[in-house]
């Protein structure tokens, strides 16, 4: 049985689960071990059949437990090579825990499911969304923190049976908002986040 999950989204932190019959897989870990681990026991999902962790990019609202994630499920961590040196100079990847370098449109198996990188536009080293394909022929899609939908994101998410698709604000309220105008460009910019008419869009 087919299972996504979202365990926690927004600036605090991001995790997302999605598993099949055989186990799952965890995309980021932007909030504490414990945490994630309760979401998981909480929402009955057992912590056990999680096979890997995939990161989207190197915010600390996307890799914040990753180590003590990492150290206490001995699973694999998939990122981009500049997530992974982001990752690795900070201490933030516990010895012998393997690591795998994605890229974009080059697909990984994990159990039966089927992940797939695609690049996204945000203000990061390197940042990316993944497809799920499951066994039962459904296909999944998160695709956070992107500045603005390109034709390679629209490419990835065509066909998607459900996409998480982050909406982060509203642009008026943005506009006249307390946020100092540098944070203001920054979030409104092709490489920040969607708004929310443009999420609807």
């Amino acid at each position: 049985m087919a299972r996504f999950c979202t365990l926690f989204s927004g600036s605090s932190g991001n995790s997302t689960y999605i598993g099949s019959g055989s186990g799952g897989i965890l995309v980021d870990a932007g909030v504490s071990c414990k945490a994630i681990l309760e979401a998981l026991d909480g929402r009955g999902i057992d912590r056990a059949g999680i096979r890997a962790l995939f990161l989207t990019h190197e915010h600390i609202d996307h890799v914040k437990g990753v180590r003590v994630l990492l150290k206490k499920l001995g699973i694999p961590v998939y990122a981009s090579r500049e997530t992974l040196d982001f990752l690795e100079e900070r201490g933030q990847l516990p010895e012998g825990v393997p690591t795998r370098e994605i890229a974009p449109g080059v697909t990984v198996q994990v159990e039966e499911m089927a992940v797939t990188p695609f690049a996204t536009s945000h203000d990061s080293l390197s940042s990316c969304g993944y497809t799920v394909a499951l066994p039962d022929g459904r296909r999944l899609a998160v695709a956070t923190d992107l500045g603005h939908v390109d034709d390679g994101v629209h490419a990835a998410l065509r066909g998607c049976d459900l996409v998480l698709l982050e909406a982060n604000y509203d642009e008026g309220m943005l506009r006249c908002g307390p946020y100092p105008y540098p944070l203001k460009r920054r979030i409104a910019s092709d490489s920040g986040h969607l708004s929310n008419l443009h999420s609807a869009g």
